[in-house]
């Protein structure tokens, strides 16, 4: 089951739910100027529509990954992936605010289990010298799908409607849906890929993994790189059309660039941290220290506001969001290593808990912040100040990088 040729399969499938998933989440940031001018609806109401996703999001992270630990990734996967794509479809047929809301919750539900499951299914097939490799490759995805929805969504829009744009693309996802379910062969029990032993379930012990000092330090630092991720994601379409007066043609190929960027950077940056394993470096320094590189390029966010020239602006914005994706791949890394056997679904869906709560806060406070202020100039500065503060919560409080250990009764 564990064959070249398998894994190699098994990372493309992971790759294009990323992908696919990347699509529908960022849809609507792609979507909002005209929504917002037909619909009319203001900047700080929009950012509470954007977070609405982020409502059922975040609840739902922990649950979806012990349930991936119980019941197996196939199942949840799948059901997760159905649940979102016809959460994004509906989308096309609300008239006002809280019907978007709700079918953003929707989505929000569906895809809570996309990364502590896939994180999961990685963990159970591939060894930890392999996984930064394969988690920035299939993580990839998810960028591609960010490029790619701008200009996607744009065309439909311009052919169609918004709505039409919406339905089409919810609906075009559940084919993979179709595709997982006959394909992807899951084993009864989990194995550790390293000793080919199975392993049994394990009880968790939740306040021993809530207060554990390494989980406090991902916990921090996946809060404050999430919340640079989420403001990217729901707010940056919009400003380049707000504030740099671009239109939403050009918005679409300006908005793709920095995504299509990360889908190249992701990858190699996991590559890189796994290479340096290879040559001797300890997991601690290979992961911290890809880690704590990729959150100082992506807190030049703080320069995006201060500059006049808008093609500057982008190239920044490019840096950005490709070091900021290299943190989410470099934390689901970690994630996967500090995990005690049986519990990376667990360990995964707590952390993304956390960020989640980023993609709460993030698109409300822009949106009030640009409604007050009429820039998004103090908002750029804040997101990279949180960089900043990861930077130490890595140096200083998440410990060597290796499984932790809890008291058992």
């Amino acid at each position: 089951m564990n064959s070249k040729s398998y894994r190699l399969k098994l990372i493309l499938m992971l790759f294009s739910v990323m992908f696919i998933m990347g699509i529908d989440r960022s849809s609507l940031g792609v979507a909002a100027p005209v929504m917002m001018k037909e619909l009319n609806i203001d900047p700080g109401s929009m950012g509470i529509a954007f977070s609405a996703f982020f409502w059922t999001y975040t609840l739902l992270n922990l649950p979806a990954g012990n349930l991936a630990d119980k019941l197996g990734s196939k199942l949840v996967l799948n059901v997760a992936a159905v649940i979102w794509s016809l959460a994004s479809a509906a989308t096309g047929v609300m008239h006002n605010v809280v019907g978007m809301m709700a079918a953003r919750m929707g989505v929000g539900i569906g895809e809570s289990a996309v990364f502590p499951v896939t994180t999961k299914i990685v963990a159970d097939n591939f060894r930890s010298s392999e996984r930064a490799t394969v988690i920035g490759w299939y993580q990839a995805g998810a960028r591609l799908g960010y490029a790619a929805t701008p200009i996607l969504m744009g065309f439909l829009i311009a052919q169609y409607s918004w709505r039409m744009a919406f339905i089409i693309t919810g609906l075009g996802s559940l084919l993979w849906c179709v595709i997982w379910h006959y394909w992807y062969k899951e084993s009864s029990q989990q194995v550790q890929v390293e000793s080919k032993i199975v392993q049994p379930r394990v009880a968790i012990p939740w306040l021993q993994l809530l207060t554990n000092r390494c989980t406090l330090g991902l916990f921090l630092t996946k809060f404050c790189g999430d919340y640079l991720y989420y403001m990217f994601l729901t707010w940056v379409p919009s400003y380049l059309v707000m504030e740099r007066g671009f239109s939403l043609f050009k918005m679409g190929i300006y908005a793709s660039l920095p995504f299509l960027t990360a889908f190249i950077v992701q990858p190699m940056a996991g590559y890189l941290s796994d290479w340096l394993i290879k040559k001797g470096f300890s997991v601690t320094v290979a992961r911290k220290g890809v880690l704590v590189a990729a959150q100082l390029c992506a807190s030049s966010i703080m320069a995006v506001g201060f500059v006049d020239d808008p093609m500057v602006a982008v190239a920044i914005l490019t840096l950005n969001i490709a070091a900021g994706s290299t943190i989410g791949g470099m934390m689901f890394t970690v994630a996967s290593e500090v995990a005690p056997p049986g519990m990376t679904g667990t360990v995964t869906g707590s952390m993304n808990t956390v960020g989640a709560i980023a993609g709460i806060l993030a698109p409300t406070i822009t949106g009030f912040i640009v409604k007050f202020t009429g820039t998004f100039q103090l908002a750029l500065a804040f997101s990279g100040c949180l960089l900043l503060l990861a930077v130490c919560t890595v140096l200083f409080i998440i410990p060597a990088v290796k499984p932790m250990e809890f008291k058992t009764e």
